[in-house]
């Protein structure tokens, strides 16, 4: 466990979770805890290590916030749904997956194939090899869970604005913190892409992007938005501005 250093002084405590390829959250609202991304099937022992870091049961974590659909984002929910009680967000176009997670092509389909990258750069494969390892192909599917659509600020602890951020994923979905200025951006927006090579604020390559237009003009809408501190699904924290991260994001385009 990692606490995140934010600029806020209002800022709950934020601790990353995952490992050196991906990323998911525990955020201490102080009455309760939200976990933001839910990680692969391995990390299960380092979200008990880190609640006992806290002091804090599992019933505790009132809400779970999924960006997208892709397994390691979803590789916990249904367990720490049973085992807190906690209620599953995730828009409503990723829905089916949270229900088929074993099945995601059959509801997402990226724009290039991951064969064209391994060919131009061998070492991108250990990113996918390392997600199937630790569990990935066996996401359990999530038994219960709530929707949305459009923009909405859901009422849970923290008040976060769920913002639509398609393009990586239909449903893909950032959630943004406002009082906290944080910005827990999945996949929509990370800062390293451990496929294609890039380090900073960028969009993930093709092979794991399914509308990469798409997600580009999700960049410009997120970039309306003040925020001091970016958290994304890969990669290192953000500090200088969620706009500013979007720009350099959208400058960089897609590979």
């Amino acid at each position: 466990m990692t606490s995140v250093a934010v600029s806020s002084s209002s800022a709950p405590n934020v601790h990353r979770l995952g490992d050196q390829l991906v990323n998911f959250y525990l955020v201490d609202t102080g009455r309760a805890l939200v976990l933001v991304d839910a990680g692969l099937p391995a990390h299960w022992q380092g979200l008990l290590d880190a609640l006992r870091a806290l002091g804090r049961p599992a019933t505790d974590i009132a809400a779970v916030l999924i960006t997208h659909g892709h397994p390691d984002h979803v590789g916990l929910a249904e367990r720490v749904r049973v085992a807190s009680g906690a209620d599953v967000w995730v828009h409503e176009s990723d829905a089916p997956i949270l229900a088929e997670p074993r099945r995601l092509n059959k509801f997402w389909h990226p724009e290039r194939s991951l064969l064209r990258y391994a060919a131009r750069r061998p070492s991108g494969l250990r990113a996918p090899l390392h997600l199937a390892r630790a569990g990935a192909l066996r996401t359990p599917p999530v038994r219960e869970f709530h929707t949305f659509t459009d923009d909405r600020q859901l009422d849970l602890p923290g008040s976060p604005l769920a913002v639509h951020t398609p393009g990586h994923t239909q449903g893909s979905t950032s959630y943004l913190f406002q009082d906290a200025s944080i910005a827990f951006t999945g996949d929509a927006l990370v800062t390293h892409d451990s496929v294609a090579g890039t380090v900073g604020p960028c969009v993930i390559c093709r092979a794991f992007t399914q509308d990469s237009q798409a997600a580009l003009a999700s960049l410009d809408k997120v970039a309306e938005h003040e925020i001091d501190t970016v958290l994304p699904g890969h990669g290192e924290a953000w500090t200088d501005g969620l706009a500013k991260a979007a720009r350099q994001a959208v400058a960089n385009g897609v590979r």
